[in-house]
């Protein structure tokens, strides 16, 4: 009985350990790319968010929403003040 309990809190750990990932989603934004990072504790942070209008931001939505599963986005870094970095 002892072995059949540990080897089940054993395979509840590993499986435990296997969701906690760290995610890196690369998106194609005009004129570069942008990078949505998420912490295995859940915390996301946002590399550069392309340019401004429409296309740029509504393909960082939806990767942040539908791929990664994020209700926000809880930091944003920009790299350099250019407008495909930036908008």
């Amino acid at each position: 009985m002892k072995s059949l309990l540990a080897t089940f809190v054993a395979l509840t750990l590993a499986v435990s350990a296997r969701e906690k990932t760290l995610d890196i989603y690369w998106i194609d934004s005009e004129g570069g790319g942008s990078t949505l990072i998420v912490t295995p504790k859940g915390e996301s942070v946002l590399v550069d968010t392309g340019n401004p209008g429409g296309r740029d931001p509504q393909r960082i939505q939806k990767v942040a929403t539908e791929v990664a599963g994020l209700k926000r986005i809880d930091h944003v870094v920009i790299t350099h003040f250019h407008g495909d970095h930036f908008g």
